[in-house]
């Protein structure tokens, strides 16, 4: 870890400021450690422990495959399986919202650690952010077995998913930045994020198909109002890609919203880099 560098100011309490540069390769290690850190923590204390990744997206599954397909037994986009409808969407969803609810807490949850240690503080943020990405990861590996337990095709198509969770990932991890920065001076965000982010859910076909909201759209004003929503939300062309290719076995459709997705989580990036960088430097005399 980096040596500790104090800042001095006349009649305070001389607090660490985080480094603004090290090694590659220590970082990196750090990083690692704060991921498991984070992955252990959210079982600590239960007798399965990080088992839990597991049997929580599995159950997760079942009761979805249950529920809809054999109690309920709605039919999903083209006759298809609802319940492999609506995970191909729940699933990367999921991870966004509780990335940037996780994201947005790292910073003050870790008060302690950032008023004593000098490190890259970020790593905080990025960790929280890689944490969720685990789960998600776990999940989409239990949901490819689930899907032909429920006879859907599984091809080509598959290929396509590192991409859709890279995406995904810098769309969080951007959003994540600049929610935990700015969390720190104002603390009610955390609560609105955890509004904003059931209103968001919503406004993503997750569980009615896009079609759903092109058939509303054409409903006077607040249909036009919701048109403009719900194709400018980068979620919606990233949900519709993962259903794309577990549902429908296919390479993704919407490919304009794709690019727009992907164009405006490197933006999302570089504004969170930039956000972060400039409000972390009164992080220790804040929290």
């Amino acid at each position: 870890m980096a040596s500790t560098q104090v800042l001095r100011e006349p009649g305070s309490v001389s607090r660490p400021r985080a480094p603004q540069s090290g090694p590659l390769t220590r970082r990196l290690e750090l990083l690692w450690e704060l991921v498991r850190r984070d992955v252990r923590a959210r079982y600590h204390g239960s007798v399965l422990g990080i088992g839990w990744t597991l049997l929580n997206p599995l159950v997760f599954m079942l009761v979805y495959a249950v529920v809809f397909g054999d109690i309920i037994g709605i039919k999903g986009p083209s006759g298809k399986s609802y319940a492999v409808f609506i995970l191909s969407g729940l699933l990367p969803w999921t991870f966004f919202s509780q990335a940037l609810v996780m994201a947005a807490s790292s910073i003050i949850a870790n008060a302690g650690v950032i008023r004593k240690v000098a490190f890259p503080w970020m790593l905080l943020t990025v960790s929280t952010v890689i944490a969720a990405l685990v789960n998600f990861l776990i999940s989409l590996i239990l949901l490819v077995p689930f899907m032909l337990l429920a006879k859907q095709s599984v091809g080509p198509p598959l290929l396509a998913i590192p991409g859709l969770i890279l995406v995904s990932f810098g769309l969080a991890l951007g959003l994540g930045l600049m929610l935990a920065a700015a969390s720190v001076y104002f603390r009610d965000l955390q609560y609105i994020i955890n509004l904003a982010t059931m209103v968001w859910f919503y406004l993503t076909p997750v569980i009615w198909p896009l079609a759903h909201y092109q058939s509303f759209f054409s409903r006077g004003q607040v249909g036009f109002l919701a048109h403009i929503v719900v194709y400018a939300n980068p979620m919606t062309w990233i949900t519709v890609s993962f259903q794309d290719v577990f549902l429908f076995n296919r390479w993704p459709q919407h490919w304009h919203g794709l690019l727009y997705s992907t164009v405006l989580a490197v933006a999302l990036i570089w504004a969170g880099l930039r956000v972060f960088r400039r409000l972390r430097r009164r992080f220790a005399e804040e929290i």
